[in-house]
């Protein structure tokens, strides 16, 4: 019986000490260090140049220009983004074309053979993300990953000019306090009426000409205990 109610009342303390260990460590003050952004947008004016696979017949090389006005640090509104493509035919069109006899129809649009030549879009951008990268174990860079959705205008060749969504995001690598490097993968949407919704995929590489706010405390709050 003696043994028994010492072992129990071992227990007891034991336990009692781990709770207050683990109370004690808990209540312990913790450090979160949050930096701040070292280049945050007002305006920014981008020229850039890009690809677009249009279908199996048709690709494009795009020139453009676009500009984004920023309400804080990770909102903005991208008000213009305009796209010119040169069209190239692939391969397989001239090989399709010297065939005798071959009627053949572009899978993107109605018209015979007919491609994108210029599409002008507008789009809200989301920009959750800001980095700090280590280049070549050298030198830092600061990045931001924005996401874009939006709508806008396709023209073609021959067809009827569409209306048009698009969605994506971009990679953007500061180069300087009034520069950047953008790198940009979107999917545009327009609507076939005998196919549905057809995509065309984009992307492009723009030289961003920035002007800057003070640094200020728009972020998101970030709670210190988590």
């Amino acid at each position: 019986m003696r043994n028994s109610l010492l072992l129990i009342f071992l227990l007891t303390n034991l336990g009692l000490s781990f709770k207050v260990f683990a109370e004690d460590n808990y209540d312990l003050p913790r450090v979160v260090s949050v930096s701040e952004k070292d280049f945050s947008i007002k305006k920014d004016f981008t020229l850039h140049a890009g690809f677009l696979p249009s279908d199996a017949f048709n690709k494009g090389y795009t020139i453009g220009l676009s500009y984004t006005h920023f309400f804080n640090s990770y909102m903005a509104w991208e008000v213009l983004n305009a796209t010119y493509s040169f069209n190239s035919g692939t391969q397989l069109k001239d090989d399709v074309n010297s065939i005798p006899k071959i009627t053949l129809v572009n899978s993107g649009v109605e018209d015979f053979l007919d491609y994108i030549t210029y599409f002008a879009t507008t789009n809200f951008v989301y920009t959750p993300i800001y980095s700090k990268n280590l280049l070549f174990n050298d030198s830092i860079v600061h990045g931001e990953t924005s996401f874009v959705i939006g709508g806008g205008a396709v023209a073609f060749e021959n067809a009827k000019t569409r209306f048009l969504m698009n969605a994506g995001l971009y990679l953007r690598f500061f180069t300087g306090k009034s520069t950047s490097l953008k790198f940009d993968f979107r999917n545009n949407l327009y609507m076939r009426e005998d196919a549905g919704i057809i995509n065309a995929w984009s992307f492009t590489i723009g030289f961003s000409f920035l002007s800057n706010r003070p640094n200020q405390d728009d972020s998101l709050p970030i709670d210190d205990g988590v």
